[in-house]
């Protein structure tokens, strides 16, 4: 049996607050039997431990986001201090940079990322990255720090930048974006990186695959980007569900194990 995990999504948030019971059991019927959710600003903190609490499928990350940075200050980062020290965080994230949007200036941003970057090292944990035209300075920022422990989100590079992420240490995290008409580049890149670093995530409610899209995104619809895996690799889909599963549990660690297995006891 393919047994999977989205090592990336939004379950938390109010748009599924009517079809998360449903939505949760399309998943595990699907085959994703665990589910990372991204805490992104400290009312998402509150919302994903609330999630993770109700479904021992579901883990947690916490971090600030790049688009939030106009909220970091010390009274955030010691909130973030103390969502670690609760023990049910995995990972710090989504952090970053993000140059697409204005929300936050460049400057600031790049002060909330240095910040947690130095707690997930402290707290010893991996770290989720977003990364938005904003190659280079994330690239000057981590390569200070190599080797890390963690993901770039939503990875849409080419070769050459995924071949600068694996070479940190870092995973690659491969979404819907990968089975879009356009996405040559980031298929090249997929079937070039070492498959020992490649993650499956859907960012749901976000970028739905192509059969998918314009729809909300969901766990469920993720074995339409491992299809698209196994294609560029030509290997089984069954091989790249094994891989990437094993990888996810070895970046995340033991309480994501825990929650893989009470996914297989619900399916």
């Amino acid at each position: 049996m393919i047994s999977l995990i989205d090592t990336h999504a939004h379950l938390d948030l109010p748009q599924f607050d009517a079809d998360r019971n449903a939505l949760l059991e399309r998943s595990l019927a699907a085959g994703v039997h665990a589910t990372l959710v991204i805490g992104y600003d400290p009312e998402r903190w509150r919302a994903t431990a609330l999630l993770c609490a109700a479904r021992p499928e579901i883990v947690r990350v916490a971090g600030l986001h790049p688009n939030s940075a106009t909220q970091w200050s010390s009274a955030v980062q010691a909130g973030l201090e103390a969502e670690v020290a609760r023990g049910d965080v995995v990972a710090i994230g989504e952090i970053g940079l993000d140059y697409y949007r204005s929300h936050a200036d460049p400057a600031l941003q790049r002060t909330a990322f240095a910040a947690q970057l130095r707690l997930a090292r402290e707290a010893r944990l991996p770290i989720v990255i977003h990364q938005r035209q904003a190659e280079a300075d994330i690239l000057t920022m981590l390569e200070a720090l190599a080797p890390l422990h963690g993901v770039l989100h939503c990875f849409s590079g080419d070769a050459v930048f995924a071949e600068r992420c694996v070479a940190l240490g870092l995973h690659l995290g491969i979404g819907g974006v990968a089975t879009y008409p356009k996405s040559d580049a980031l298929r090249d890149a997929i079937a070039a990186a070492p498959i020992e670093r490649l993650l499956l995530e859907t960012d749901a409610p976000f970028l739905a695959p192509l059969s998918r899209r314009g729809q909300p995104n969901e766990p469920a619809y993720m074995i339409e980007t491992l299809d698209i895996i196994a294609n560029v690799r030509r290997v089984g889909r069954d091989e790249v569900g094994r891989v990437t599963t094993a990888n996810a549990l070895d970046l995340f660690g033991a309480q994501l194990e825990t929650a893989l297995a009470a996914g297989l006891a619900y399916a």
